[in-house]
């Protein structure tokens, strides 16, 4: 079958499943014919899930008993698309990896199983998958244990009047604007860094990939920093460019290098003046 196209944070579990004789296969949709049938044929009690797209009825129905999905999330709270870049966007530090009994809606089933994790101000989003993959590594365990023990075991009902639901991320999400604060910047930034394709910042007719943010301590009297405009640039070299934000300053670190015209400006603007002059020139951004 064709290779999928995998998340950015996926693990590669092909190596472990040839040394320990465990049937493996890659597929291009699961909610394909094909893939049903090749599922169905394994006859499984459960299924472990961790595809991020919405199964279908017919594939939800293949286990004799539930599919168990994740969500790095409280459930009932936090929901939908990208948990872990908002919860870092939004400075969310304390979450849960929650095992549930999957159904049609999103992320609304059963709760089976929580397991608490930590997001650090200066973990990536790199770092917060590591520590949710550590956390479900903790979870199927004892969740598999749960279940031998008592296969029929069923979780606690959602409360549905509570919980919130986060919408999809956007290129303008990643998008960096210096009238924000230093610290959003660095979140942003964080949320998105390698592997990750990187947040954007936007000058004259360049979308420059930003992979690091640092807030510093600038060399200047606070009355002196704080009349600076915003975009106001303090240093800038290659690929490094210091800035003054909203309430500070912060060190961007390009992924690859900062155009000559940036090197040499005095000011880098918001985002809407470049894109309202050059309303073409992003399509590619845009995708």
């Amino acid at each position: 079958m064709p290779a999928c196209a995998l998340p950015d944070n996926s693990a590669d579990v092909s190596q472990f499943a040839q040394a320990h004789n465990i049937p493996y296969h890659e597929i291009e949709d699961v909610n394909a014919s094909h893939s049903i049938s090749l599922i169905r044929g394994y006859a499984p009690d459960y299924l472990f899930v961790s595809w991020p797209r919405l199964l279908c009825r017919d594939v939800l129905e293949i286990p004799h008993l539930y599919c168990i999905g994740t969500h790095p999330t409280d459930l009932p709270y936090n929901r939908g698309r990208h948990p872990l870049h908002w919860l870092i966007v939004l400075g969310i530090r304390h979450t849960k990896l929650t095992f549930f009994e999957m159904d049609t809606g999103v992320d609304a089933g059963k709760v089976l199983l929580q397991i608490p994790f930590e997001i650090m101000d200066r973990d990536t989003i790199g770092d917060a998958a590591v520590k949710m993959n550590q956390a479900a590594y903790i979870g199927t365990k004892m969740l598999c244990e749960r279940l031998r023990e008592n296969p029929r075991y069923s979780g606690e009902e959602q409360d549905r009047s509570k919980g919130n639901s986060w919408r999809k991320r956007t290129p303008h999400d990643v998008t960096l604007d210096l009238r924000m604060s230093a610290n959003l910047i660095t979140r942003i930034v964080k949320s998105y860094a390698p592997p990750y394709p990187c947040a954007y910042l936007l000058f004259e007719k360049d979308a420059v990939r930003i992979s690091d943010a640092i807030i510093v301590e600038p060399d200047m009297a606070a009355d002196d920093l704080k009349r600076l405009e915003h975009g106001r640039i303090i240093y800038a070299d290659k690929n490094t460019i210091t800035v003054k934000a909203d309430d500070g300053v912060v060190t961007l670190i390009a992924k690859n290098a900062f155009p000559e015209t940036l090197l040499s400006a005095r000011y880098i603007h918001p985002p809407s003046c470049y894109l309202l002059k050059w309303p073409g020139a992003f399509a590619d951004w845009l995708g």
